[in-house]
């Protein structure tokens, strides 16, 4: 499968994986699956790595994933979304990725990983420790 989650409760991280050629209706298949999943939990952060994935945009469907991402996911999300993106994607890909971050709040993109990763930690576990 192109895009899969896993949600590990010992590290209290949720990570998505994308890789290779995904459509956006595989990603919202997979954002549904993954709050429909029992151990899934609004307040646990989340890691989605783009790093390797390769969409073409369509007009048709990216209002519709858009505004699933802004009016039910994003919004019944508690924790930060850390987003991972390469710098050599599309730019067309790039720049909605990013204006997606830029509205939905409380998340945030990088080129990488580890950063991703520590932005986490900090903004998600620097009151626990």
């Amino acid at each position: 499968m192109p895009a899969a989650y896993h949600i590990s409760e010992d590290e209290a991280l949720i990570t998505i994986k994308a890789e290779g050629d995904v459509d956006l209706v595989e990603l919202f298949e997979l954002a549904t699956s993954l709050q429909a999943d029992p151990a899934y939990s609004p307040d646990t952060p989340l890691l989605v790595d783009l790093r390797e994935m390769r969409v073409t945009l369509q007009a048709a469907v990216v209002k519709p994933f858009n505004r699933f991402i802004l009016t039910h996911f994003g919004p019944s999300r508690e924790a930060s979304i850390a987003v991972v993106v390469d710098s050599g994607m599309n730019s067309e890909l790039c720049a909605a990725i990013y204006w997606l971050n830029c509205a939905m709040g409380g998340s945030e993109m990088f080129e990488d990983y580890d950063h991703a990763l520590k932005w986490l930690i900090k903004r998600e576990f620097a009151n626990v420790l």
